[in-house]
């Protein structure tokens, strides 16, 4: 048995010139993929020059969702196995399965893919960061590992024991090569590296100015950030962190572009780099020069 939910979508505008097609925000990946021709590139692929990451959005568009009643009581956190954020039960991970469908490294039918073993259970803090997994890999019944591979929901959950202990960068590392998923999404840890820098560097994002004030290098020993009189050395954990805080207030603020968009890439590239160990010891990159 199931429930129907109906949501308002909001709706985009295709970004290929002369096409006056305006579907689902969540499904512009598929209709630029199921076209061809007159700009949208071969069928199955997105040209690389379209950019999907800022849409006109032209209105919004009733969409009918069914959900299986039983899960609509379920009252724990669940994490997504694609980028390990938690939400609240089965329901919620599918939601937001439908909602960023073809984006962000999550398939266009993830919510048919998937039971809801394989959203693991979590305990989560009043930041909604995860504090400990309910259920363990160790739970997940054996397999013969001659005659096949780990069980996708043992991996699902040694993600989650990783994101439960701010092993953010294993869990990525795990995501990575063991589901081949890739993503820039994650959960941010309460307490901010630098603080008093992190303060300086998100107050700007309230302020009405052209000019976000930061300086950033990258070195071997890390990231060195500086903002009006404060600095700090970030780890690659500790950019990552940095990035998506800077990110989730810059969205909201509409502040998501220019120098701002330009250090968040930056913290992301650096992060990638000294994760892989690929930063020289005479190594010196800077935000401005590499703008």
């Amino acid at each position: 048995m199931t429930d129907s939910h109906h949501n308002d979508e909001r709706t985009v505008r295709c970004p290929i010139e002369g096409c006056d097609s305006t579907p689902l925000a969540r499904g512009i990946n598929l209709h630029i993929r199921q076209s061809s021709g007159d700009g949208h590139g071969p069928q199955g692929e997105v040209p690389d020059h379209i950019d999907l990451g800022d849409l006109e959005t032209v209105g919004e568009r009733e969409v009918r969702m069914d959900y299986p009643k039983k899960r609509d009581t379920e009252d724990v956190a669940r994490l997504c196995p694609y980028c390990s954020l938690p939400y609240k039960g089965t329901n919620g991970v599918l939601i937001h399965l439908g909602q960023v469908a073809g984006r962000k490294n999550h398939p266009e039918n993830a919510a048919q893919k998937h039971s809801e073993e394989d959203f693991p259970r979590v305990e989560v803090d009043e930041f909604e960061n995860v504090t400990n997994v309910i259920d363990s890999a160790e739970d997940i019944e054996e397999v013969d590992s001659v005659k096949a591979a780990v069980p996708r929901q043992r991996v699902y959950r040694l993600i989650a024991d990783f994101v439960a202990d701010d092993e953010m960068q294993t869990a990525r590392r795990v995501r990575k090569q063991l589901l081949g998923i890739d993503t820039q999404e994650r959960s941010i840890r309460p307490n901010p590296t630098h603080p008093d820098l992190y303060s300086k560097l998100v107050e700007q994002l309230y302020e009405d100015q052209a000019e976000y004030e930061v300086a950033a290098a990258l070195e071997k020993v890390g990231i060195m950030i500086a903002s009006r009189g404060e600095t700090g050395l970030y780890s690659a954990d500790d950019a990552l962190d940095l990035a998506a805080s800077i990110e989730r207030v810059a969205v909201q603020e509409g502040r998501n572009e220019g120098r701002v968009a330009g250090l968040i890439e930056f913290l992301r590239y650096g992060a990638d780099l000294l994760e892989r160990d690929q930063v020289g010891r005479n190594r010196h990159e800077e935000l401005d020069e590499w703008l």
